[in-house]
């Protein structure tokens, strides 16, 4: 059994064959890791554009460094761009002009199995793009209520 239908068993959901649309789609990526590349760096561009650029103009947001104040929300960013790449383009772009829903419909897999397939690979997609920014985030930046080693003021 594949490390893919381990982590993401799609059969619960009525389509039996969708997880051989996640792993071809992970086989794919692989030939194509310049595209979960450049979703890596994405948001340390953002970060380093949005958090440190403008947060020389900006300032502090009260006693937070506009860098920590924004970054929660980059990572928000790049989670979703990641996503709705693979669930909008990427999906026209294999649709339109590979037709590889085409080939993929000249087999056993039935349309239930695609739909299910792709969006969880667009559900896969977005936490590649900013799981390398939690640990500093919420290590060190995150001053919030809720982060590590905050006190509760009551």
């Amino acid at each position: 059994m594949l490390i893919t239908t381990r982590l993401f068993p799609t059969r619960a959901i009525g389509s039996s064959r969708a997880h051989k649309v996640l792993e071809r789609n992970v086989i794919v990526y692989r030939r194509n890791w310049t595209i979960i590349v450049t979703g890596f760096f994405e948001p340390i561009f953002y970060l380093m554009g949005i958090g440190f650029g403008l947060g020389t103009l900006v300032g502090d947001v009260g006693d937070i460094p506009y860098a920590a104040f924004v970054a929660p929300g980059l990572m928000a960013t790049a989670a979703m761009n990641g996503a709705l790449f693979e669930s909008t383009f990427n999906l026209f772009f294999k649709l339109k002009y590979a037709k590889t829903f085409d080939a993929i419909l000249s087999t056993p897999l039935g349309p239930s199995d695609i739909a299910v397939g792709e969006v969880s690979w667009a559900l896969t997609r977005g936490p590649v793009s900013y799981t390398h920014l939690t640990l500093p985030t919420n290590v060190s930046m995150c001053r919030s209520r809720w982060g590590p080693g905050a006190e509760y003021g009551g």
